[in-house]
């Protein structure tokens, strides 16, 4: 996991610039594993009998990321 540092490219001649690819993916990592996370439990509560009838996956699977890794 990258480290973000208080202040990128500030004072550091321009040092901090080039750690915002890895500060980037990293997120990106991170919002993925989040997301992925919370489509398996919504799919666990699906298949759980003692939950109401209600389709969570359905009803509460987020949006694919917008923001992807090339």
């Amino acid at each position: 996991m990258a480290k973000v540092p208080k202040h990128i490219g500030k004072g550091e001649g321009g040092a901090g610039i080039a750690q915002l690819p890895a500060i980037f993916y990293d997120l990106i990592d991170d919002l993925n594993e989040l997301r992925n996370k919370q489509i398996a439990l919504l799919q666990k509560l699906d298949a759980d009998a003692g939950t109401a009838d209600t389709d969570y996956a359905a009803t509460l699977t987020p949006a694919p990321l917008k923001t992807v890794k090339e």
